[in-house]
């Protein structure tokens, strides 16, 4: 009840925060101004930010395009240096990523998901070999919970095309994908720069103070019935129980390691030479490696690829981790590890297409019915709830 209402509280502050914002429009200038979107970002500002390592350059223009909304907004940024700039190399095709509106400001603050990729891109994505874009800034102001995170952008400098989640995705794709786990998982195994982020308790428990998680998944589960396994039909109590045991291993008996902590299909791309890799890091956090493990693989396959593949993807897993610098389990503990980690991918996906009306449209429902039946026939081909001892 404290933690409701304190996020009450914050409500009342961030909704003040965004009232005043639509009324002075703000200009970001300085290297301590967060823009509240992409229209308060100045050439001043990306001066500030861009050119920091570089004391004679300047930014002399920008233009911006591609804009588009859901969890944040984004929009594309592209920036025309001075002399100095362009021999210094400074980036030049950018992304960037604001929390404009109230509801992107509560789903991810009230989530503790506020910082998580400028997190990522400022101190973690230099560490690691692995395909996924570089980052320029990052910052979050407490108060408003704007933030912004600015980023290559992929699509222009690597002629990357994001995965469309509703397609098939083919062996060699998602071979790829398994392996940027593994070198992520294997760089960040029992790291202690990772000793201070969330874990997937914390993550369900700052979900479950600001909605109603566990209803929201049953009123999905009803909603998704004609995708959904007939052993697993009505089956709310029990998945959600699921869910909440398997995050308690990833969190409490599983070596810690970076996760990307939503690495469904939907969040991957493959660049124009075909390397496949991972966007939005906004859920970062320490844990178990099967986590990210199985909502990648459960929900990119389609059910008979998976039944194919599974075995031997996890295999290479494996393989990648060792080379990578992880521990790594005996076949039989990481296959119950996979069984057992299939269940938050139900709950992310559940919970969105059971959304209530005041919770930000993330997904069609076209895209959950797809990967809610790839995730659903998954546990039940695995029988994952057997595993967790439900």
């Amino acid at each position: 009840m404290n933690h409701k209402l304190w996020l009450l509280g914050r409500a009342v502050t961030v909704g003040s925060h965004v009232l005043l914002e639509k009324i002075t429009r703000p200009k970001a200038r300085t290297v301590e101004d967060v823009p509240a979107s992409g229209n308060a970002i100045t050439s001043q500002w990306l001066t500030a930010v861009l050119c920091r390592e570089v004391p004679d350059a300047e930014v002399l223009s920008f233009s911006t395009s591609n804009g588009s909304h859901g969890t944040s907004t984004r929009i594309a940024i592209a920036v025309e240096y001075n002399e100095a700039g362009k021999q210094a190399e400074l980036p030049t095709e950018l992304f960037a990523k604001t929390t404009t509106s109230f509801s992107q400001r509560m789903l991810l603050g009230g989530g503790n998901m506020i910082d998580g990729e400028t997190r990522f891109f400022m101190d973690l994505r230099p560490r690691v070999e692995m395909e996924a874009p570089l980052g320029y800034w990052g910052a979050s102001d407490r108060s408003s919970w704007r933030s912004i995170a600015l980023m290559e952008d992929i699509a222009a400098t690597r002629g990357a095309v994001f995965v469309e989640p509703n397609a098939p995705i083919a062996r060699d794709q998602i071979e790829d994908l398994v392996r940027n786990l593994a070198r992520l998982h294997g760089t960040f195994w029992r790291h202690p720069s990772i000793a201070d982020l969330k874990n997937p308790n914390e993550f369900l428990d700052a979900i479950r103070s600001s909605i109603d998680m566990k209803g929201r998944c049953a009123v999905g589960l009803e909603r998704a019935e004609s995708v959904i396994p007939e052993s697993l039909r009505g089956q709310s109590d029990r998945l959600w129980a699921g869910v909440e045991r398997a995050l308690d291993i990833a969190t409490k008996e599983m070596p810690r390691t970076l996760l990307h902590g939503d690495p469904h299909i939907g969040q991957t791309y493959v660049t124009g030479d075909g390397r496949m890799g991972f966007v939005d890091w906004q859920v970062v956090m320490q844990g178990g490696w099967a986590h990210d493990f199985a909502y990648t693989v459960n929900s990119g396959c389609e059910p008979e690829d998976r039944r194919a593949w599974d075995r031997a993807l996890l295999e290479l897993y494996l393989e990648e981790l060792g080379r990578a610098g992880g521990e790594v389990p005996s076949f039989e503990d990481a296959w119950l590890a996979y069984r057992q980690q299939s269940m938050f991918a139900y709950a992310a996906w559940a919970f969105t297409i059971g959304r209530a009306v005041y919770q930000p449209k993330m997904q069609t429902d076209e895209t959950c019915l797809t990967l809610l039946k790839r995730i659903t026939t998954a546990l039940d081909d695995h029988d994952s709830l057997g595993a967790l001892g439900l």
